[in-house]
């Protein structure tokens, strides 16, 4: 699924944040983990109101895992950093594999349960000398799966802030593979969702000119031979 629109990244930020974390775990019995962020930057105060001129941004990403009763093998790579980006680059950006097999402790009664988004709200109210109009955008995409026996792979990734004004567009992508083990299916469920909400204006007037509200989503349940989904949405003046 491919969206295209009108959002402009974030050029301006006071303090540059890099953040990377890792995690490496396999086991039998159980396992549980849980991450989130909320980043929201502006070109002005953080106030509740926009100023002509003004843009800002929200990011959130959740993700938690739930194993028990099987054997499980989990890796995640997140990295966070606040900096201007480029085309190619992320300011968020994870990486998770993951698989289970819920008869590894023996009674064959084990599940692995998951939860993962992440989402951007991007506004921006023009000045008098801007050439983009006013714009306001969600979008938010994820996945969540249930399984006795499976692998997983998710990737997640958003870019907000770029070089300057148009430098490259605003940015969300999210994709998910679920397959089997030992050339077997996986067993269980899996569903994928994109959806946003699209508001823009016209020339420099505050008043919205255009509504556009989208979603998609997918599911499978039973024995899993592939389930391979690809989401991403792309905002700006220049792409």
């Amino acid at each position: 699924m491919r969206i295209l629109t009108l959002a402009i990244g974030i050029a301006m930020v006071l303090v540059s944040t890099t953040g990377i974390a890792m995690a490496a775990i396999t086991t039998t019995g159980s396992l549980s983990e849980t991450s989130s962020l909320v980043w929201t930057i502006s070109t002005g105060a953080i106030d509740g109101v926009l100023v002509p001129g003004e843009r800002q941004s929200t990011t959130v990403y959740g993700d938690t895992t739930q194993a028990d009763d099987g054997t499980s093998s989990y890796t995640k790579t997140f990295n966070f950093d606040t900096k201007n980006m480029n085309q190619g680059q992320y300011n968020v950006d994870s990486t998770k594999m993951f698989t289970f097999d819920g008869t590894g402790d023996g009674n064959g009664t084990g599940r692995a349960t998951s939860n993962e988004y992440i989402g951007i709200e991007t506004m921006g109210i023009p000045g008098s000398t801007d050439v983009w109009p006013a714009f306001h955008n969600t979008v938010n995409a994820g996945s969540s799966f249930d399984l006795a026996k499976g692998s997983v792979l998710t990737k997640a990734q958003s870019r907000t802030v770029t070089a300057y004004p148009g430098a490259a567009p605003v940015v969300l992508n999210y994709g998910i593979r679920v397959q089997g083990l030992d050339n077997e299916p996986a067993v269980g469920s899996v569903r994928s969702f994109m959806n946003g909400h699209l508001e823009q204006g016209r020339g420099t007037t505050p008043d919205k000119a255009s509504d556009l509200g989208f979603s998609q989503q997918a599911s499978v349940s039973g024995l899993i031979y592939k389930f391979d989904q690809t989401y991403h949405y792309e905002s700006g003046l220049n792409r």
